[in-house]
C-alpha cells in the first residue's frame, strides 16, 4: 500500500515556513486515527486542513470519490471550498474534457491546469469556477493498492499558478495518504457486509436446525411402540442431548466473536432443570469458550443435571448444585477450573461401576482445549466433577 506523505515535506512544497515537528506529530496522529478506523469524513477533512495550513488560505484542497459504477465523481471532502461549488460538481460525469478532476479520473493520470480561464478542459465549467474565484486546479488520481482509481485529490488556487516539482510531489503524497484512509474505510465496510451476510446465514442455519430437531422428535415419538416406557425414556434422553448440543452452538453463533462464556453455557443448558424445586447456582468468571468446548460443556452439564435428578442432589428437596468457574494466571495463559458440585442430597453409599455414554460425554467435554483434564469424585456428600484446561489470556473476557 502507498505510504503517507510527511506533512513537513508538504509544507515546504507550498513554500511556507512551518514548524515541522508539530506538523509531523499531527500527521502521526492522523495516521493513528486511520489505523484505528476513525470516521472517514473526519479523517479526510483533517487531512485537507492540514495540507492547506501552510499556504495561509492561498490553496484550497478537495477530495472527490469515484462512484461505484465508475461514471461519476462524488463529493468527498472540501471544507474550504464554497458549499455551492461542491454541490455543483457532486455527481459530475467522468470524461476526457471534464475539468481537472473529471479528466484526471478518466485518464488515470495527473492533470495540472494552470489557468482555468484559458484551458479547454474547463470550457464547460469556466463560468462556475469564475463565479467562485477559482483560477487554477491541479488534480491527481487517488489509487488503491491495485492501481484502481478511487477518486481525486485536487489543489485549487485563486490565481493562475504553475506547479513546481515540489508541488507535484506534495499533492501526489497527499493523494497517497487519502488512499490509505479510503481503502481502510472500504475494507471496514466490506467486513461489516460480510459479517452481516454471515449473521443472516447463521440465523437461517439455526432456524433450520431447530426445525430439524423438532422433526426428529416428531418422527421418533410417532414411530415408537405404544406402552413402552423404556423407549419413551430413550427418546427423552436423546432429545435432551440434541437440544443441549444445539444450545451450546447457538450461543456461539449468536456471538460476534464466535465465542461464549461458561456462565452463559451453564445457564442455557441447565434452564430446563431450574424448576422451583431445583436449586442450582452458577458463579463463573467470564472465560470465553470456543465453539467445540461450548458444545461439549453444554452436553456435559445436561448429563450431570439429568443424573442429579435421577440419582443425585436434585433427587431430594434438600439437595443443591453449584457450578463455579475460575482462572489462575500462569505465564502467558491461565489455568481454568470449572466445577460441578452436588450437596445436600442422598448420601452416596457406593461408586457407580457402569461407564455409559453419559460418562464419555462428560469426559470429552473439554478435550479440545490445551492440557485438558476431567475428574469426577463420588464423595459421600455428593458428586463433584472438575473440568480443567489451559487458556490464553485472549480467551478471558475483561
Amino acid at each position: 500500500m502507498a505510504k503517507a506523505a510527511p506533512v513537513a515535506r508538504v509544507a515546504k512544497a507550498n513554500g511556507e515556513h512551518v514548524d515541522g515537528t508539530s506538523l509531523l506529530q499531527a500527521e502521526r496522529n492522523l495516521l493513528s486515527r486511520i489505523a484505528r478506523g476513525g470516521a472517514l469524513d473526519d479523517v479526510l477533512r483533517d487531512l485537507i486542513l492540514l495540507a492547506e495550513e501552510p499556504s495561509k488560505g492561498e490553496m484550497l484542497a478537495s477530495i472527490l470519490f469515484v462512484s461505484r459504477d465508475g461514471t461519476q465523481l462524488l463529493d468527498g471532502a472540501a471544507p474550504s471550498l464554497p458549499a455551492a461549488y461542491n454541490a455543483a460538481i457532486h455527481g459530475l460525469a467522468i470524461g476526457p474534457n471534464v475539468g481537472s478532476c473529471g479528466t484526471a479520473a478518466h485518464r488515470g493520470e495527473p492533470v495540472f491546469v494552470t489557468d482555468i480561464m484559458s484551458d479547454p478542459l474547463w470550457a464547460a465549467f469556466r463560468d462556475l469556477a469564475a463565479s467562485h474565484g477559482l483560477r487554477a486546479c491541479w488534480s491527481v488520481p487517488i489509487r488503491d493498492a491495485n492501481g484502481n482509481v478511487l477518486g481525486t485529490f485536487a489543489n485549487y488556487y485563486r490565481e493562475p499558478r504553475q506547479p513546481t516539482p515540489r508541488d507535484i510531489e506534495a499533492i501526489q503524497l497527499l493523494a497517497q495518504t487519502a488512499s490509505i484512509a479510503i481503502e481502510r474505510h472500504r475494507s471496514e465496510i466490506e467486513r461489516e457486509r460480510a459479517a452481516e451476510q454471515q449473521r443472516l446465514f447463521l440465523e437461517e442455519m439455526q432456524h433450520r436446525t431447530r426445525n430439524l430437531v423438532a422433526v426428529i422428535e416428531g418422527i421418533a415419538r410417532q414411530s415408537r411402540p405404544r406402552n413402552e416406557p423404556v423407549v419413551d425414556a430413550y427418546i427423552d434422553a436423546l432429545m435432551g442431548r440434541l437440544r443441549a448440543l444445539f444450545s451450546g452452538s447457538e450461543l456461539v453463533f449468536a456471538s460476534d466473536a464466535r465465542r461464549t462464556t461458561v456462565s452463559e453455557i451453564a445457564r442455557l443448558a441447565l434452564a430446563p432443570f431450574m424448576t422451583e424445586n431445583a436449586r442450582i447456582s452458577i458463579e463463573a468468571t467470564p472465560i470465553a469458550l470456543s465453539e467445540r468446548t461450548a458444545a461439549g460443556l453444554s452436553l456435559a452439564f445436561h448429563e450431570l443435571a439429568t443424573n442429579a435428578i435421577k440419582y443425585g442432589a436434585l433427587k431430594t428437596p434438600g439437595g443443591k448444585v453449584t457450578v463455579t468457574c475460575g482462572a489462575e494466571p500462569k505465564d502467558e495463559s491461565a489455568r481454568v477450573s470449572i466445577e460441578w458440585k452436588e450437596s445436600g442430597g442422598e448420601v452416596l453409599r457406593s461408586i457407580p461401576e457402569r461407564r455409559g455414554f453419559g460418562s464419555r460425554v462428560i469426559e470429552a467435554a473439554v478435550s479440545g482445549e490445551r492440557d485438558a483434564k476431567v475428574e469426577r469424585l463420588f464423595e459421600p456428600t455428593g458428586l463433584r466433577c472438575r473440568f480443567e484446561f489451559t487458556a490464553p489470556f485472549g480467551g478471558m473476557n475483561s
